[in-house]
């Protein structure tokens, strides 16, 4: 009786649970490999990790619980061409890994099988590292399997084991042709046995025949190179045939094995031959002063060695493709820096300017905060904690309005804004870099420095406003793989602060892959970024909001500039919902579509609106009989086509979705991202649609061309 509860779980549990990197298996196969290599051996390896139905069938089929655990999360098995290489393959696995349990496959006397041996080994700990932690929670233990076969029986044994094993009903009703698969089978093992016999046999003959460099080859039977056997040495077996117990004999009489061990004690491959197969015997076992002194002379372990792969190696140097993750040219306006402004009004006229030494110190950092109102006064409400999905009143909803489109005049001055985001940018190289550059000054400063892969150049002009950076490292996890981030920050021309970032990687370009992935994998935009966009303030031809906003009819002659704003580079995403019979914003058309989620989610790249239905037709109206935007048919102006979501592009282009765009919309969504494989979901409806968009926004803004960077791939320098 089972002294525990029998575990089981699903396909789906294992899939999402059950996490194991690539280099699991690389690496096992890698270095089996070496290790069978190193030791001249006849073999073949393959290897795999067990799916997520594999083990729910596995789990299904046998009793898994308490100590008893999956053992073979990841397998690998050997073949060799040699029947007696099976325990010597046992001996060289003992000294590679840490044993667990070996077991082999019984038979009678009168029946035949497979001679398979199953070794469960210890994961080697840095490997185990590379697998999910949940893993371990799921009645899965931390070991590999590995099979041991000849070559004759796994040629037969997936046969064997799918026509006959897996319907055993169907052959015991037919003894004759059960009895004469299994005289095939006998006779396969009868060749893996004279294969052995037949080259031992061949040994005695050679021996006896005095050719002592083929005796050797057909002996031990392992790979070696075609190199001759030193006159010396042949000459000194030659002499010693006159003992009883001369060299040749002794050699010939050398188990297999114990060239094996010789050969992995050895701190480096050496290379197989007659000479050094002697020369090994000899450090080991005979420890002949005479073949002592000749392989001294010829250096045997040198002699004729190859360079391995790994010295051999060349790597083709190809150049580092630059790829976006994120992108923005904008302007800063301060608008998020009220308590900044407040604070120097409370200086008093003595010290009501606030000081740009103060900015450089960030002696206000404490007082940046998000202001709560918006940018459209009574021409938008932004809302304070997030609009509700359905049944929405503008007139009900907790706002807050100010009374001008733009920034307040009040709002602290450019050199402020300007100190301000020199302190945030400077702050995050500080915070990334620092305890890589000892020497880098706690202040914003110019500073350059270098370790390796490893770079950071900042360089501040605060009499010429003006603070360029670039800061790149390596991949900790992908190789070759470089990660950059640069900023431009200035005061321009019309007084305005201008901010232009530029986030990135850099790889050479792999076979005839695509240059660039998805951006829902890769976009990302720096932290100094976010940090100004929600500290400092942006302003996009729009002002930035991570609330969701309802645009009124006396807003729309902002709007609508903002849409002709050749300096935009945020997409402004138009929402226009009906009215119930309630007065209320109907959007239930969404779906799962969240437009508050959506808002937070892509608020620092792109603007998102929403109006009613009336003032939505008043917008499309305006922007038709201005020439902005022309619809490609009139359903847009019926009434019965409405609601609809638009996505203004800042090129011109115009996308638009309708309650039938929402239904219809699938997605496939990313879950996880490998080097051999990539999972999935499909996602339908409003979730899908919202997935799109965003990854539409996403898309766009690393394809648009907004800034060049400081095109480093040219450079050595950012300039000045």
């Amino acid at each position: 009786m089972n002294d525990f509860e029998k575990v089981v779980f699903t396909k789906e549990e294992f899939s999402e649970r059950v996490k194991i990197s690539p280099v699991v298996e690389s690496d096992l196969k890698r270095i089996i490999t070496d290790r069978m290599e190193q030791c001249g051996l006849y073999f073949r390896v393959f290897s795999r990790i067990k799916t997520a139905a594999s083990m729910e069938r596995k789990f299904e089929q046998k009793e898994y619980g308490g100590a008893h655990k999956l053992q073979d999360l990841v397998g690998v098995r050997i073949n060799l061409y040699f029947d007696d290489d099976v325990e010597i393959c046992r001996h060289v696995m003992e000294q590679t890994f840490e044993v667990v349990d070996w077991s082999t496959s019984e038979r009678s006397d009168d029946e035949f099988k497979p001679t398979k041996l199953n070794g469960v080994f210890r994961l080697p700990e840095y490997l185990k590292g590379e697998i999910s932690a949940d893993t371990w929670e799921m009645c899965i233990d931390d070991t590999f399997e590995i099979q041991i076969k000849t070559m004759f029986f796994e040629g037969w044994h997936e046969i064997e084991h799918d026509m006959r094993y897996k319907g055993e009903e169907l052959w015991n009703s037919y003894q004759g042709f059960s009895r004469y698969l299994n005289s095939i089978l006998a006779t396969l093992e009868l060749c893996d046995k004279s294969m052995v016999t037949l080259f031992e046999d061949l040994g005695h003959t050679l021996y006896k025949a005095g050719r002592w460099s083929d005796m050797i080859k057909s002996h031990f039977r392992v790979k070696m190179s075609d190199v001759s056997l030193y006159p010396e040495v042949e000459e000194l077996l030659n002499q010693d045939l006159e003992n009883v117990d001369n060299l040749a004999k002794a050699i010939y009489k050398m188990g297999r094995v114990v060239l094996v061990d010789q050969l992995l004690k050895r701190s480096r491959r050496v290379p197989i031959n007659v000479n050094t197969i002697i020369a090994l015997l000899n450090d080991g076992v005979f420890h002949d002063s005479r073949l002592t002194t000749i392989f001294r002379k010829h250096d045997v372990y040198n002699d004729g060695r190859e360079e391995s792969f790994a010295e051999s190696r060349h790597y083709e140097l190809r150049p580092l493709t630059r790829q976006t993750s994120f992108q923005m040219c904008t302007e800063v306006d301060g608008s998020r820096m009220k308590p900044i402004a407040a604070a120097r009004q409370e200086l008093g006229a003595a010290g009501s300017r606030y000081s740009l030494q103060e900015a450089r110190t960030g002696a206000f950092d404490g007082g940046l905060a998000e202001t709560k109102t918006g940018a459209f006064g009574g021409s938008m409400t932004e809302t304070e904690t997030g609009v509700p999905e359905s049944g929405v009143d503008a007139s009900a909803a907790n706002s807050a309005d100010i009374s001008e489109l733009g920034r307040e005049s009040a709002g602290p001055d450019a050199q402020e804004i300007f100190a301000a985001c020199v302190r945030q940018i400077y702050d995050w190289i500080l915070k990334k870099y620092g305890q890589l550059f000892k020497d880098m000054p706690t202040q914003p400063s110019t500073y350059h420095a270098d370790i390796l892969a490893y770079h950071v150049a900042v360089n501040l002009d605060y009499d010429r406003s003006r603070m360029n950076m670039h800061v790149r490292h390596m991949d900790p996890e992908v190789g070759g793989r470089i990660w950059y981030s640069e900023a431009s920050l200035e005061i321009n021309e019309l007084g305005k602060v201008w901010l232009c970032v530029s986030n990135g990687y850099a790889e050479a370009k792999k076979d005839d892959r695509p240059e660039q992935e998805g951006a829902g994998i890769f976009f990302s935009y720096p932290g100094y970024y976010k940090t100004i966009v929600d500290t400092i303030g942006i302003f996009n031809s729009l002002p930035c909001s991570n609330r969701r906003r309802i645009i009124r009819e006396d807003g729309l002659p902002e709007l609508e500039r903002a849409l002709q704003d050749r300096t935009r580079n945020f997409p402004i995403v138009m929402i226009i919902s009906e009215e119930d019979e309630d007065g209320m914003m109907d959007e239930d058309w969404l779906g799962q579509f969240r437009v508050s989620d959506f808002t937070r989610t892509v608020c620092r790249y792109a603007h998102v609106l929403t109006c009613y239905e009336e003032v939505g037709k008043k917008l499309l109206e305006n922007l038709q009989e201005k020439a902005i935007f022309t619809p490609a048919d009139d359903r847009v102006f019926d009434a019965a086509h409405f609601p609809r979501l638009y996505i203004f592009w800042p090129n011109g282009d115009v996308d638009d979705f309708g309650p039938e765009d929402v239904e219809n919309c699938s997605f496939g969504r990313h879950l996880e991202a490998r080097s051999d494989a990539r999972t999935y979901d499909i996602v339908r409806g409003g979730q899908a649609l919202y997935h799109k968009v965003v990854t539409d926004l996403r898309d766009w803004n690393v394809s648009a061309n907004m800034w060049n960077g400081f095109q480093l791939e040219i450079m050595t320098e950012i300039p000045r």
